[in-house]
């Protein structure tokens, strides 16, 4: 098996006894270990960083709690040459999870089905983590809370539209759908809803389009309103570059009527990281509205 395109899993998760029943002498579970525990659960897969970012400690004193959650199985660990480490749930950590009320036993083992992964797709999860922590984080700063963060295939949908005189179903598959909510605005114009694209490059226009033309048709189909109770909502991509951003937000101005072009914002990873989140709740996004691409920049929530 080519190590550098396949990870293993089935050898992460080795039978074991309740965490429990560990003798308190050699490992005894801290309420700080509970809480890495969580927030692996939580984001699904994550790497060091993302652990220290998110629970304010160092990345030189969570290291060694790591290592002891792996060892004793409530973490597993996925290594790829010259990566860093990323980090799941383990089967101990399934108990610790169902005995905290977190999450069901079901769902938990159901995260965990997946017998092998691909290096593509652990690259395209971590992208998915970076945005989500980054929003996370960047909205503790700006009082705009992540309320809601989604992913999986409960989220797919279709719709039928029509392309050259013939009717075609298109698929509507988000790989999340997120809400911030802004304190400085009032009730009922304070949530606002996204459907996220993470891009990384291996979509050709084509393809894109027809996304944009699914999504656009979700909402003037009102299928937004039936399955998630939303009014309104916006599609995010994100980018690996500056240029497959600007690229894509041409693209989608090729397709889409102009009354749906505000609906949709572009940007890019490339200057954004975990170390400085604030930076993607300014205006870093660019709108197929604008046909100058040097021009007019956008916010996910807009300035009250």
């Amino acid at each position: 098996m080519d190590s550098q395109s396949t990870i293993e899993l089935s050898s992460l998760f080795p039978d074991s006894a309740s965490w429990r029943s560990i003798e308190p002498a050699s490992f005894q579970l801290t309420s700080g270990d509970v809480e890495m525990i969580r927030r692996v659960y939580e984001y699904r897969l994550v790497h060091i960083d993302h652990i220290s970012a998110l629970i304010g400690r160092s990345y030189k004193k969570i290291h060694g709690r790591l290592l002891k959650l792996v060892q004793h199985h409530f973490l597993a660990r996925i290594e790829l040459p010259f990566q860093k480490h990323i980090y799941v749930i383990g089967r101990e950590g399934i108990n610790v999870l169902v005995e905290q009320g977190i999450a069901s036993r079901e769902l938990i083992e159901w995260r965990l089905r997946h017998h092998e992964l691909k290096e593509l797709f652990l690259k395209h999860q971590l992208m998915l983590v970076d945005l989500h922590c980054m929003l996370e984080l960047a909205g503790r700063k700006a009082a705009i809370e992540l309320s809601v963060w989604r992913e999986g295939k409960d989220l797919w949908d279709n719709v039928e539209t029509w392309r050259n005189r013939e009717r075609v179903s298109l698929p509507v598959c988000p790989d999340a759908f997120f809400v911030l909510e802004d304190a400085s605005r009032p009730d009922g114009r304070n949530r606002l809803n996204f459907f996220l694209e993470a891009d990384r490059s291996t979509t050709t226009h084509k393809r894109f389009q027809n996304k944009l033309i699914a999504y656009r048709q979700y909402m003037e189909d009102g299928l937004h309103t039936k399955k998630y109770g939303i009014k309104t909502f916006r599609v995010v991509t994100v980018t690996l570059t500056p240029e497959r951003a600007l690229s894509l937000n041409a693209a989608a101005r090729e397709v889409l009527p102009s009354g749906a072009l505000k609906y949709f914002l572009f940007a890019s990873i490339h200057n954004l990281s975990l170390s400085d989140p604030n930076p993607i709740l300014t205006d870093i996004f660019v709108s197929p509205r604008e046909s100058d691409a040097k021009g007019t920049r956008h916010r996910l929530v807009p300035q009250a």
